[in-house]
């Protein structure tokens, strides 16, 4: 001991200097440490392992969370062949492009048969419909719709390039969207439509159809070539074609301007009939009932020819595709009767004192041109009768005068008809 000594921190006795312990009030006079237990290496390998694995599972949260994001604020592209499912928020839409002019579904090819030198349009046609109920859906997707337009992808080199319009609204059926019309000619190169939709949220639509050519055959047949100044002639000529003409051929009969005594049945194949005028504006006419219902069906144009019958029979009729124009009927029961499951449509032509000039009573699904222009309906019994059409495409009298006729237009199969333009006297 040194002797020295020092107060109790507790009663203040005086105590040795290195005394721990007062004997008086029972109290320790050094204070005491908290005791720090050294941590063994094999906890501090196991809280590193936590904390690595908790900064992974973070990280990996983070990813995931990350990734929906970016998959919740990147825009979506859509490109396909002619149809795509197109969904958003709750509804899904399914579109489609078709060169039918109905709802028949997607055509992600189309091949157009074409005479090498003729120019064609083709009209592409965007269906839209909700793909729980099919019904049309067009209104409501096209609200969804930023922009789009539509353009051609085609060789550079093409001896006859294709054209297209932009895709536009159209009035001559409801369920149809938009419209693009191809134009092309027999010497066009493939090509490829793409239609292409800009969605408001950023989406992209892209839908294609590739379009092929096949070139088909011309045959004309001229009257300083063949005979056919009587109608005996004109009939074994137009058997002979039958006979001889590849099915796929575009047959052209030029026909004198002579009065066929008589009538023509055209059955086993298609063909067109072109009429002529002489010198004192006498044109080519049939006195007997001509019938045009083919078996392989080109589609056949009757142009510049007069019908005249005696008061009964039908001047016309056609089961075939087929374009008449600037043609005259009259003294028939029915100038021009479309029956079977075909389309024709009159342009510019001529019914006068028939008891029906013009009836419609074809079965099928198929419609073309629906412009009836600048025909002229006098003094018949019935102008037009629209028994059956094929579709529900408006036909549009545009230009066409109706005068004298006990009645104008017998609709009894409801047939959407135009007839704002038409002139009634």
């Amino acid at each position: 001991m040194s002797g020295r000594t020092r107060p109790c921190p507790h009663c203040g006795t005086a105590l040795p200097e290195d005394a721990s312990f007062c004997p008086h009030c029972a109290q320790p006079v050094r204070p005491r440490r908290e005791v720090v237990v050294p941590v063994r290496m094999w906890w501090k390998k196991v809280r590193l392992a936590l904390q690595l694995s908790g900064l992974v599972l973070l990280a990996a949260g983070g990813l995931l969370l990350g990734t929906a994001l970016y998959q919740a604020v990147t825009p979506d592209v859509y490109d396909a062949y002619g149809e795509v499912v197109y969904s958003t928020g709750s509804n899904s839409y399914h579109l489609y492009l078709t060169f039918q002019d109905n709802a028949s579904g997607p055509q992600p090819e189309y091949t157009v048969q074409a005479e090498k030198y003729v120019a064609y349009d083709r009209a592409s046609n965007l269906f839209i419909t909700h793909v729980e109920s099919g019904h049309n859906a067009s209104p409501m997707f096209l609200q969804l719709v930023d922009t789009f337009y539509a353009q051609l992808i085609q060789p550079e080199d093409s001896p006859s390039p294709m054209t297209c319009s932009q895709p536009m609204y159209q009035s001559y059926d409801d369920d149809v969207a938009l419209v693009t019309i191809v134009n092309l000619s027999g010497q066009s190169s493939p090509a490829e439509l793409v239609w292409t939709f800009n969605m408001k949220n950023g989406d992209t639509i892209r839908l294609r159809q590739k379009l092929y050519l096949e070139q088909v055959e011309t045959l004309d047949y001229y009257p300083e070539d063949y005979p056919m100044d009587t109608i005996e002639e004109l009939q074994a000529l137009v058997d002979q074609i039958a006979e001889e003409a590849s099915p796929s051929a575009m047959v052209y009969v030029h026909l004198p301007p002579v009065h066929y005594q008589g009538g023509l049945t055209i059955r086993r194949r298609g063909v067109s009939l072109y009429g002529s005028v002489d010198e004192k504006n006498m044109r080519t006419s049939f006195t007997g009932p001509v019938v045009i219902a083919p078996e392989k069906k080109p589609v056949s144009f009757i142009q510049n020819i007069d019908f005249r019958g005696s008061g009964s029979g039908v001047g016309l009729t056609l089961s075939a595709e087929s374009r008449v124009e600037n043609c005259f009927f009259s003294g028939w029961d029915t100038g021009l009767l479309v029956t079977g499951d075909d389309w024709c449509d009159p342009v510019g032509c001529w019914f006068e004192d028939n008891s029906t000039g013009f009836c419609f009573d074809s079965a099928g699904d198929y419609a073309n041109y629906t412009r009836f222009e600048c025909n002229t309906f006098r003094s018949n019994g019935t102008a037009v009768l629209l028994q059956q059409v094929p579709t529900n495409r408006t036909i549009d009298f545009i230009g066409s005068r109706f005068t004298g006729n006990n009645v104008n237009i017998d609709n009894p199969c409801g047939q959407p008809v135009d007839i704002s333009y038409a002139i009634f006297e």
